[in-house]
Order: structure tokens, then sequence, then C-alpha cells
């Protein structure tokens, strides 16, 4: 009997360390993945991003945030490839239906092209802190990619006509702007600017035939002069 009691306690004893040794592991990633967030190690490297990635896999605490397939190579590949000449934007959407609704029609927004829309940059921490905010909103995620160069040219426009109540992206329309049921103005950013979707479940990736991020219309500036004049 004093045998089995004394295996019984070295059996806790070890189980004791056992769990402290977990706790000081858990405390020292914190530590680490705290620093990494804040700035110190923004400008990291696609390989060394996705080694980050996998340490925090193994701790089983973290495993709910990274089910889907936001974070593989080749999507993020995908979301960022014009990120040196272009704005890139972000939506989730629930369902596929819409997802496919938007590369064919269009992006459709109500009043702020922002509240549904999120700018994404290659800080790629940032962009996992945005995502673990959002992707409750849906499994698909619209890329929307718009060229610098359409960008300043209708701001300037903007500018030139003295016009400060309007952001730029309202006047990317070639539809009429219209009312819904809140009295809220809604806009349609054409499609030629949205890039596709990601499934992030599958990781499958729909692009738009139709891409153009440099896209420009005549209807921009005519929408310039009526904004101008009203």
């Amino acid at each position: 009997m004093q045998l089995f009691y004394l295996l019984v306690i070295a059996v806790l004893v070890v189980y004791i360390v056992f769990l402290h040794l977990q706790i000081v592991r858990k405390n020292v990633f914190i530590d680490s993945t705290v620093k990494r967030i804040t700035g110190i190690e923004k400008n990291w490297k696609m390989d060394e991003l996705l080694k980050f990635l996998e340490e925090i896999k193994k701790l089983s605490y973290y495993t709910s945030f990274f089910n889907d397939k936001l974070f593989e190579e080749e999507s993020l590949s995908f979301i960022l490839k014009n990120v040196s000449d272009s704005k890139i934007y972000i939506h989730y959407t629930k369902d596929e239906v819409d997802a496919k609704s938007i590369i064919t029609n269009g992006f459709r927004f109500a009043e702020s092209f922002y509240k549904t829309a999120m700018p994404v940059s290659d800080d790629k921490l940032d962009l996992i802190i945005k995502h673990n905010s959002r992707k409750y909103f849906g499994d698909y995620l619209i890329i929307i990619c718009i060229s610098d160069r359409i960008i300043e040219r209708y701001s300037s426009e903007l500018e030139d006509s003295g016009i400060s109540s309007s952001s730029v992206e309202n006047i990317l329309t070639e539809a009429q702007p219209e009312r819904n049921e809140n009295s809220d103005m809604v806009y349609l950013l054409p499609v030629q600017f949205i890039k596709g979707f990601i499934n992030l479940r599958t990781g499958e990736i729909i692009t738009n035939p139709d891409f153009n991020p440099g896209y420009s219309s005549p209807r921009f500036t005519e929408n310039v002069r009526m904004i101008k004049e009203s």
C-alpha cells in the first residue's frame, strides 16, 4: 500500500511539473506574439510568416482561429499580388451566391465604401488581426482592387472641383446611385474592380475574367460634375 501511495505521489508530481511547463510555454509564446504583432517583427518574408503561423497552430488554444485557408501561400499571393501599385480591400459574405453575384454585377455598398470593405496592405500581421475581427461575417472573401493611378486621378478631380463631401469610391460607378429603404445612398462599384473571391473553407479561388484595376469610365468624370452642380 505504501508503494501505491508513493506511485500516486510521483505521478502527481510529474503532472504538476508538466502543467507548469505548459504554462511557461504559453506565457513565453504569448509574450513573443505580442511583440510580433505590435510591430517588432512586421517586415517578414512569406516563409517567416508561415513559420509563425505553424507555431500558433501547435497550441490548441489557437486552433479555432486557423481553420480556414486564408493564410496559405496561394491565397495570400492572390490577395496581395497588385499591392505595389493598387489599393486592395476585402469584404466578407456568407453565401457563395452573393459572392458570385459580386464578381458578375459589381460591389454594392450604402453611403460609405469603408463600412463593409476593409483596406489591407502587405503587412501580413495586420491582415491576420483584421481577418480575425471580421471572418465571422462569412466564409467567402471578396477581393477588391483599384489602381493607385485611378484613385489619384479622380481624387484630384474631386479636389479641383472643391468637393469634400464625397469620397473617390462614391464616384467610381456607372450606375445611377439610388436610395434604399433606410434612405441611404447606394452605390455600385464596377465589376472591373472585383478581382475575385476565396472560399476560406476550401481554399478555392474564383477569379473575375473582367478584372481591370485601371478601369476608367467617362461616367466617373460626369459623376464629379453632377455632384459639383447639385
